[in-house]
């Protein structure tokens, strides 16, 4: 055997090597289901106190706002903990990461359900805000005016949308007058109605990324207006249900979907920016509803996210006239 071909034999047994420890077709399907279950168990303890608003209540005797705040204490967490969490874990492999905070999520689960008093649920729920999969990079057409745009339009869009959606269980049963397993049966409405929203919205998002967002916002907006506005009918409370649940989980979606194209640096702390912006929305909204129960109603708290979400548009709307306002005086 000559010298050439004595170096080039290490090299195919590398290749080979690489070859032999690829992973098998399943595997990514199997990450895929697993990062699948981790997201659905991550939102359902995040909104889990939406549904079990008056049962928690009563269980603990103490207000409905007080109740709300739980939601509020989550997305202060979130917002304060997201880019701090981002910069010291960029470094560590993500399935570590994930694994470790799914392990928290299940003390801190396991916690709250023995709570006996407002005080220990509350520091149950110190959430571990979900890591972002993707490697870390740098957006496809960074643009610091657009992705300012995006976080305000985000945030402004969940304090609407919880404003409401933290009393909606008080609101089908006080003004459309469903019974308590109706409203069961309209949170699963809800759920998929989302779900078939994100399936929309994600088999158009790269065609048209910027009207998704601008729309599911919109979207937004004419549901919980349809609840302000004609709740008492409940056919006209379940389709606007319906509209709402199917922007809400899009209108996540589509800001995380622009930090990756807009992003100013890296798209790692842009999506954690961007998810610090969105929960700080959530606890803002959760707790503005709760000031605003006892004063107007629990209408009023869906008139104050119809106006913040069509604050929200409007944040789009001068976002893209600024943009095109230079090409139009041309």
């Amino acid at each position: 055997m000559d010298g050439a071909t004595e170096q080039a034999q290490p090299a195919k047994s590398a290749r080979d090597r690489t070859v032999t420890t690829r992973p098998a077709p399943w595997h990514r399907s199997a990450v895929l289901v697993a990062l699948m279950l981790a997201a659905f168990t991550f939102n359902t303890a995040e909104n889990l106190p939406v549904g079990l608003l008056e049962l928690i209540s009563a269980s603990l005797r103490v207000s409905l706002p007080a109740v709300g705040l739980l939601v509020t204490g989550y997305g202060v967490t979130v917002a304060v903990a997201s880019l701090p969490l981002a910069h010291v874990m960029r470094a560590v492999p993500r399935r570590h990461v994930l694994t470790g905070l799914l392990a928290a999520l299940v003390v801190s689960s396991l916690v709250a359900a023995s709570a006996t008093s407002y005080w220990l649920l509350l520091a149950a729920r110190l959430p571990t805000a979900r890591p972002e999969e993707e490697r870390a990079a740098y957006g496809t057409g960074p643009d610091a005016r657009r992705f300012g745009t995006v976080l305000a339009a985000g945030a402004l869009s969940a304090t609407g949308a919880f404003a409401g959606y933290t009393y909606l269980v008080k609101f089908l049963g006080d003004v459309s007058g469903f019974s308590a397993s109706t409203v069961s049966a309209l949170f699963v409405a809800f759920g998929v109605a989302c779900l078939a929203g994100v399936s929309v919205t994600g088999a158009l998002l790269d065609r048209f990324p910027r009207a998704a967002l601008t729309t599911a916002v919109a979207t937004q907006a004419v549901g919980m207006l349809g609840l302000y506005a004609a709740g008492t009918d409940q056919v006209a409370a379940v389709a606007s249900l319906v509209l709402m649940g199917g922007a809400l989980g899009p209108v996540f979606m589509t800001t995380q979907h622009e930090m990756l194209r807009c992003a100013p640096g890296r798209t790692d702390i842009a999506l954690a920016a961007n998810s610090g912006a969105y929960n700080a929305g959530i606890a803002a909204g959760a707790a503005l509803g709760g000031l605003v129960l006892p004063l107007a109603g629990v209408r009023g708290t869906f008139l104050v996210g119809v106006l913040l979400s069509v604050a929200a548009s409007a944040v789009l709307l001068g976002g893209r006239l600024l943009r095109h306002g230079p090409e139009l005086a041309e």
